[in-house]
């Protein structure tokens, strides 16, 4: 399972690789990878990233009450700045070790999978 869980890392910073080379245009779909990536890592209810400050803004929302959370209990939405200077190494240092990890990451896989060039993310198993 150890191996499998490599395999897994190891194509997510090939895609984290791809999805971070610019043209003139950034890939929508690159664009929501990064994004899920983020929330997932974060926690985050929404992100958006600023290439030209170099910032990602994350949105959460903030109990008003911690011994009592609820979802319809959340407080106003709380943003949070996060500064970076190599988005590629940022996003590579949000992949984590773990089994709920690992399902996010295949299935981030197979979702973006059609975006790119690389047919061994198809040989992640599920």
């Amino acid at each position: 399972m150890t191996n499998q869980h490599q395999i897994v890392q190891d194509e997510m910073r090939k895609l984290i690789s791809k999805s971070c080379v610019f043209t003139e245009n950034l890939s929508r779909d690159y664009y929501g990878f990064q994004k899920s990536l983020l929330k997932f890592y974060f926690g985050a209810i929404d992100v958006t990233i600023d290439f030209d400050q170099q910032t990602i803004l994350l949105w959460n929302s903030q109990p008003r009450n911690t011994d009592n959370y609820r979802l319809y209990d959340c407080g106003d939405a709380v943003a949070a700045r996060v500064s970076y200077s190599n988005l590629e190494e940022t996003l590579k240092g949000c992949l984590e070790e773990g089994e709920t990890q690992a399902r996010f990451y295949k299935t981030m896989l197979f979702h973006y999978n059609n975006h790119t060039d690389d047919s061994n993310v198809m040989s992640v198993s599920a």
